[in-house]
């Protein structure tokens, strides 16, 4: 109906009275043709228009492009017309420069002002990686070393200490002190020396020392940090004579909970018949902790962690690419789009986290409950996998984050993670307090999953 084509047609051989012959009778003749080309109207065509901007602004993203069928003199047209065999792509992976994998940090400068002796003042400078978690200075370039030390621009001071009057025992229970009433004031001069400021000083931090006369205070240590909390009282039981009035008193923990404290969904079901599916505190392992309850309608509700620092933080990747020379580790281990790749790996795709399931029983991640994750693109991957099947030279790219800041818990320092395939390699970062782990695996093919015997264990912090 379009393009180039063939007319076809009958050729017989015939009598004079127009009776059909076998073809032998004809031999001593040419036989005409029996087709012929021909060309109809222009057939739709792909158009591919210009790629867009990458997806980020370093490492690897997404690339996307309009791509439609069309007729020449009409425009676009139904997709139908056109051949989806010889479809261009609309999407591919794009790198833009590699991101900072390690840069410097500098804190802030300490005052001087805290002592008119000082002569200089620090900074915390420290090296860290691309999720913020220190590491060894020597990843940093030593040339671009923030300074953490510099000269403090103070003139001289005199100081001043008054001391008062035995000051009384505070609090109502825990290690608390009476000592006597003493304050360091400093008198700071201007630049012309002409007006002077006072200023208090925190004791420690002043240079005069007089010999303070600290005693320690008799009080009874706190079990809790808690308080009755009382309702109003109700009618008397009786209009006349000797009755009863009751009421609501609760002990209450300085947070505003009560102290009839639930360890699990199923429990709050149970003895409150609540059904909303919400956060609720519980008590794990003798910690308040938020959690997440979900199905709290159907007869086993489940635990669910928020994760504060959210879907940014905490993601799965089965990386796609896979290198033609699979025996080399090309660009120093760094993603670059400019490899001599194929992306076509079946088992890739790209899951982000919301919020985790947590087993309080055996205080373990269930890392295959997909239930408030979404994958971006290709096939999900569970919590704390990743994998490739890029190379076989220990250049893993799969990727896997995890980050519990801000949840009252941390992946245990008994988690491993074990190395799956051929070429399997595991590259594994926490951070000192157990809240962030990053991991790098692959290899051709190969990924990491947590150790099937040990599983993903958390702890409260």
């Amino acid at each position: 109906t379009c393009g180039r084509g063939l007319k076809h047609r009958e050729v017989l051989c015939i009598d004079k009275f127009q009776e059909k012959l076998e073809e032998t009778n004809c031999s001593h003749l040419q036989k005409p043709r029996t087709h012929k080309a021909c060309r109809s109207a222009r057939c739709p065509s792909w158009k591919a228009n210009r790629w867009n901007e990458c997806s980020v602004t370093c490492g690897s993203g997404v690339q996307q492009r309009d791509v439609y069928c069309r007729l020449r003199d009409v425009g676009r047209v139904a997709e139908e017309l056109c051949d989806r065999s010889t479809q261009p792509y609309f999407q591919r992976q794009c790198w833009r420069q590699d991101c900072v994998q390690y840069q410097w940090v500098a804190g802030e400068w300490l005052p001087c002002s805290t002592s008119c002796k000082k002569k200089e003042t620090l900074r915390q400078v420290k090296c860290v990686d691309v999720q913020n978690v220190q590491v060894n200075e020597s990843f940093c370039d030593t040339s671009t070393r923030p300074i953490s030390v510099q000269k403090c621009r103070t003139l001289p001071c005199k100081y001043i200490v008054v001391t008062g009057d035995s000051s009384q025992c505070t609090g109502n229970c825990g290690f608390n002190y009476r000592q006597r009433i003493t304050d360091c004031i400093r008198i700071e001069p201007t630049e012309k020396y002409m007006v002077h400021q006072l200023s208090p000083v925190y004791y420690g931090k002043c240079p005069v020392l007089p010999s303070p006369q600290v005693y320690k205070c008799n009080i009874r240590s706190c079990l809790h940090v808690a308080t009755w909390k009382v309702g109003k009282w109700s009618k008397c039981s009786v209009t006349c004579g000797t009755g009863i009035m009751a009421r609501r008193v609760e002990c209450m923990t300085e947070n505003g909970f009560s102290s009839k404290k639930f360890t699990s969904c199923k429990e709050i079901q149970m003895k409150t018949n609540i059904t909303k599916d919400a956060d609720y505190y519980l008590n794990i392992k003798g910690r308040m902790i938020k959690v997440y309850c979900a199905g709290m309608h159907l007869d086993n509700p489940k635990e669910y962690i928020s994760l504060v620092k959210g879907e940014e933080d905490n993601f799965s990747e089965v990386y796609g690419f896979r290198l033609q020379n699979p025996y080399e580790c090309p660009f120093n281990g760094s993603r670059r789009q400019d490899c001599e790749c194929k992306n076509d790996y079946l088992a890739a795709g790209y899951t982000v986290f919301r919020k985790i399931r947590i087993d309080l029983t055996s205080m373990q991640i269930k890392t295959t409950d997909l239930h408030f994750a979404q994958t971006l693109f290709g096939k999900a991957v569970p919590y704390a996998t990743a994998g490739d099947c890029y190379s076989a030279a220990r250049c893993p790219q799969g990727q896997f984050s995890i980050n519990l800041v801000g949840t009252g818990m941390k992946i245990s320092s008994t988690a491993k993670w074990l190395a799956q395939g051929s070429y399997a390699s595991v590259i594994i970062h926490r951070s000192q307090d157990g809240t962030k782990v990053y991991g790098r695996c692959g290899g051709f093919c190969g990924k990491c999953v947590p150790h099937m015997a040990i599983g993903l264990p958390v702890q409260v912090i």
